[in-house]
């Protein structure tokens, strides 16, 4: 059951509001949380969270293409996005610093 969600998901066949809500907003915090409660580092937390984020974008994305509704939400969750990988790959690069 949990494998076919996160399948149908990932293929972008869940509703656009429980991709992006669920998925997005708060399976994102609860890895986040794990992740830190993991490394105790904000910057390896989001080492650990990377294969999370690039599900994410890929499934909110598809799910995006897919949605049978008004067109300003699918282009904001795809804003959204574009927002949450820019401020992810600012942390990741932070690492260097």
């Amino acid at each position: 059951m949990f494998l076919l969600l996160m399948k149908k998901f990932f293929e972008g066949n869940l509703s656009l509001p429980l991709s992006f809500w669920a998925f997005g907003f708060l399976g994102s915090a609860i890895v986040g949380f794990i992740g830190m409660v993991l490394t105790q580092d904000l910057g390896m937390m989001r080492v650990v969270a990377l294969p999370w984020h690039i599900f994410i974008v890929i499934g909110i994305w598809r799910s995006s293409n897919n949605y049978k509704g008004s067109k300003i939400f699918s282009i904001l969750a795809k804003v959204m996005l574009v927002v949450w990988s820019l401020n992810f790959i600012a942390g990741l690069m932070s690492l260097t610093m």
